[in-house]
Order: C-alpha cells, then sequence, then structure tokens
C-alpha cells in the first residue's frame, strides 16, 4: 500500500484550526501541502506560498498581437494580390483596416487568454484520487482539509498519520490512486 499511497489528508473542524494546522506543517518543514475549505481562508495563500503567475497577461498581449498583425498581413496580402482602387483610396488604406485588425485583435487575445488558462491550469483534468476519498465531499460544505502529498522529502506515512493527528484532525485518510 505504501508504493501505491499518494498522501494523506486530515480533517478539520474549523478554518482556525486548518490555519494553525498549515502553518505548523510549514514549520515542521513539509513542501508538498495543499488545503481545501469551502470559502477563502484569510492568510492560507501566503503560508502555503501561493504565488500570482503572470504568464497569462504575457499569453494574451501575444494573442492580441497575433491577431493585429495576422489580420492586417491577410489585408494587405489581398489588396495587392487583388488590387482594387475605390474613390482614389490607396491600397494600404490603414484607417479602413483598424476597425477589423482591432476586432480580431481582442479575438485572438481571448482565444489566447482562454487557451493559455486552460492548459496552465492542467484542463480539463475531470478526476482527481483525492475525490474518491470518503470524506473530501464535506470540503465544499463545512469541513478543512490539509493534504501533504507523497512527493515531499519529509513524507512518511506514519509519522505523517501522527503528525496529522497531533496538529488535531478529525480524521486522517489515505489517497489512493
Amino acid at each position: 500500500m505504501a508504493d501505491r499511497l499518494l498522501g494523506l489528508i486530515g480533517e478539520f473542524g474549523s478554518e482556525e484550526t486548518l490555519l494553525e494546522a498549515a502553518k505548523q506543517a510549514k514549520a515542521e518543514g513539509f513542501r508538498c501541502i495543499d488545503a481545501f475549505s469551502p470559502f477563502p481562508v484569510e492568510g492560507m495563500a501566503e503560508v502555503l506560498c501561493l504565488e500570482r503567475d503572470h504568464r497569462i497577461g504575457w499569453i494574451t498581449i501575444i494573442g492580441g498581437l497575433v491577431g493585429f498583425f495576422g489580420m492586417l498581413a491577410v489585408q494587405l496580402f489581398v489588396n495587392v494580390d487583388y488590387p482594387v482602387e475605390v474613390g482614389g483610396r490607396p491600397l494600404f488604406a490603414w484607417p479602413a483596416f483598424f476597425v477589423v485588425d482591432f476586432e480580431i485583435m481582442i479575438l485572438g487575445a481571448v482565444t489566447f487568454a482562454v487557451a493559455g488558462m486552460l492548459i496552465i491550469n492542467r484542463l480539463p483534468k475531470l478526476y482527481h484520487p483525492l475525490f474518491g476519498t470518503p470524506r473530501f465531499g464535506l470540503a465544499s460544505a463545512d469541513r478543512f482539509f490539509l493534504y501533504i502529498d507523497a512527493s515531499d522529502p519529509r513524507f512518511d506515512a506514519e509519522r505523517t498519520r501522527g503528525f496529522l493527528g497531533s496538529l488535531g484532525a478529525w480524521t486522517v485518510e489515505a489517497v489512493l490512486p
């Protein structure tokens, strides 16, 4: 069982005990931990060292530029390949091109942002073994859970189980694949 164990999850009754347990787990040296609660817990992001990810902004900018210059290239190619002079308008009429270029820029930015968000968040992931633990469904109702992953260098099944129990966990369950 130990080689198949993905981690241990402890159930707590309040947000204060969960936050304190996460702080103690960090102080104990655990690094691969995660917390689950029915609502955001103030201060948990700092304890878990969650950082803001700025990649999605850059992906959106790249998508907008690809859309803008891609549409501009299409318009220029069409005007060179099939030149139509209407009312003395030059072949490269930038003001006339801008409206369509702007719309396609927005479309490109949104498309890249959504695709980038899905890729960065590794979605769609329809199932995680954590969902198979019997009491984890209560994380969306009124319980708080602290998960310690088996890939953590300090993880030892028995000592980690005892550690979670010493933090005040009501139950400690194994997460199996």
